[in-house]
């Protein structure tokens, strides 16, 4: 992997991270448990894992992780993301894990590019909106 890419490599871990942590683990909603806290942690490594799929064009391992993404929408610590204040943010994420997918089938790394942004995007803007709605909340 060249020093530039390493670099875009970490930058964008890092990015992920921080908007994780940003919202931080507290609950979404009072019905947020372990179970979602799991299934973000299992998105986040599982995003991780993507990225580098992405940067070393490895096309079975992009498929593989794009649709292990799109599995942890079905598991039942997703429930929370059912909501309707949460529905853009879900719909977003799932556009983006199936656009990885179809990038993965037509090795088509500029298109898995743009659908890894999109899903990073869907990532931070929910995590955003759920740090604005706890502020709100305490205020």
């Amino acid at each position: 992997m060249s020093t530039t890419l390493a670099g875009s490599f970490r930058w964008l871990t890092a990015l992920m991270l921080a908007a994780v942590l940003a919202a931080g683990w507290a609950p979404l909603t009072a019905g947020q448990g372990m179970q979602t806290k799991q299934v973000m942690r299992q998105k986040l490594a599982q995003s991780e894992r993507l990225l580098g799929a992405l940067v070393t064009s490895d096309w079975a391992a992009l498929d593989r992780h794009g649709r292990a993404l799109e599995a942890v929408t079905a598991q039942p610590g997703w429930d929370v993301m059912r909501l309707p204040e949460f529905h853009k943010y879900t719909v977003a994420f799932q556009r983006a894990t199936l656009a990885l997918a179809v990038a993965a089938g037509e090795r088509d790394q500029r298109t898995a590019l743009t659908a890894y942004t999109a899903l990073v995007a869907s990532c931070v803007e929910c995590h955003s909106y759920v740090a604005r709605a706890r502020i709100a909340r305490s205020e």
